[in-house]
Parts: structure tokens; sequence; C-alpha cells
């Protein structure tokens, strides 16, 4: 099985790409369980970062139990640890350990070239371009296989496909 994670900031067409993806390679979804969490709370806090982290884990490996031949995860635990660093300024030892440990063949980073939109757990519709400049710089300190997916949608789903079929 091939593992994809699909990251980057908010409102930069993941999940749009995460489905449209597992479609076209008939490969297991993994949804983003913090929508999930995060949709019956007013606040939150760091502490949940680690509920969120748990519960995303235990979400991608049920799918590495599927017989696809492709997962696609719409997010990972590094985006969580990218939030939690960028929100307050600090990650708890499980994420960092939940982070480091997590491996996918392939890493799609999606460029915040694309309008944002409003929905009521996104937080930074102007920081978008130094949140992607964040993501970019730790995939390359950790030397992480990634491509950065940019443009409309079929020029996405073109850059994304060409990466994973023939990488």
């Amino acid at each position: 099985m091939k593992s994809i994670s699909i990251i980057g900031p908010e409102s930069s067409g993941k999940t749009t790409l995460s489905i449209l993806l597992s479609k076209i390679l008939k490969g297991k979804y993994v949804d983003e369980y913090a929508r999930e969490y995060l949709n019956n709370k007013k606040k939150y806090s760091i502490s949940d970062l680690d509920k969120i982290a748990l519960n995303q884990n235990k979400k991608i490996k049920i799918g590495f139990k599927s017989k696809n031949k492709f997962l696609i995860s719409d997010t990972s635990t590094l985006v969580i640890e990218i939030w939690s660093i960028l929100k307050y300024k600090k990650v708890s030892d499980l994420i960092k350990r939940k982070s480091n440990d997590e491996k996918f063949d392939y890493y799609l980073l999606c460029k915040p070239d694309i309008p944002w939109y409003y929905d009521s757990l996104r937080e930074n519709p102007n920081d978008r371009q130094i949140i992607f400049d964040y993501y970019e710089k730790l995939l390359n300190k950790r030397k992480i296989n990634f491509k950065i997916i940019d443009g409309k949608l079929h020029n996405r789903i073109n850059i994304s496909l060409d990466f994973i079929l023939n990488n």
C-alpha cells in the first residue's frame, strides 16, 4: 500500500484533493478527526490537540488495514504539530513523537493559492502563506518526500497523480 498525506494551511484544498484522489486511485480515504472533534466545542486548548492527534493516528492505523493499494489521509500528525507550534508556541511530547514516527510514502503540500473560504473552524485567513512556508521548511528539514501542489483543481490532480504514480 502506498500512503499519501495531504497537508497545508487551512482552506488550501486538502479535503477536496484527498476525496478526489481517493476516488481516482480507488484508495482508502481517511478523514480529518479534528473537524469531528471540534464541531462540538466552542473553545479548545492545547490539551485537546493531544486527543486529536491520538484519534487521527488511530484512524490512519485503521486505514492501513484496508486492502486498497492507496491510503489517502486528509491530514497527519505533522499538521497537528505545526498547529500546536503556531497557535501555542509549544508541542507536547506525544505530538512530537507521533509526528516523528509517522511515515507516509508521499506528502502533498497544498499551496494556499486558492481563495480562503470561511468555515467556523478556520482561524487564519491572513497567515496562510506564512503557515505554508513553515510547512515547507519543516518538510525539507526532515528530508520528507513531498511535492508542492498548486494551481487550479485539474492541475492539482495532475501534479499529485504524476508524483504518486511516477515516483
